[in-house]
């Protein structure tokens, strides 16, 4: 910290006032500040306004009329803030995760080098993999999504051309049944 000459040519330790007003000084360095008070006039002014200023604050605080909170208080702010969690998140933050995971992936490839061809290959023969289970799953869901499409309709069809033709048959609901 930077210190003042005072008149008496010793240093003027102006940070460790404050840590003498909070108590927080040694024993040993408390009496050579206090030492050094009683001869610097400038010390003594700052140490003076310091005091004065936080019994200004004492007595303003002490002032303060006491807010009542109500009973349930802490109840509503936990309940507020547990429902208001899932709005934290920006959608912007997608694409933002999206790019720094992007520029890892980049980062990461400089910092394999001459590895890369290696890395590469493993790295494809697992998306393939991946790639391969996905489109399976996406095929049978898919097809099973057509096939009952397909079923539904040939139902309600046949219904609407017996209803047409004055014939009574069962609902379709009563096949699946």
């Amino acid at each position: 910290m930077e210190r003042i000459e005072s008149k008496n040519s010793s240093p003027c330790p102006l940070p460790e006032i404050s840590a003498y007003i909070d108590g927080e000084l040694s024993a040993g360095s408390e009496i050579d500040l206090e030492t050094h008070v009683t001869g610097c006039r400038v010390c003594t002014d700052d140490l003076n306004l310091q005091k004065g200023f936080l019994n200004a604050l004492d007595r303003s605080l002490e002032d303060e009329k006491k807010i009542e909170l109500p009973e349930n208080f802490t109840r509503a702010v936990v309940a507020n803030a547990e429902s208001r969690v899932s709005g934290l998140r920006r959608p912007h933050e997608w694409r933002n995760a999206a790019f720094i995971c992007a520029a890892l992936v980049v980062f990461s490839l400089f910092a394999l080098g001459s590895n890369a061809e290696g890395t590469f290959a493993a790295t494809t023969t697992v998306l393939e993999k991946v790639f391969a289970v996905v489109a399976s799953a996406g095929h049978f869901v898919y097809d099973a999504a057509l096939g009952s499409t397909i079923v539904f309709r040939s139902l309600f069809a046949v219904n609407s051309v017996v209803c047409l033709v004055g014939l009574s048959l069962p609902s379709p609901v009563a096949f699946l049944a």
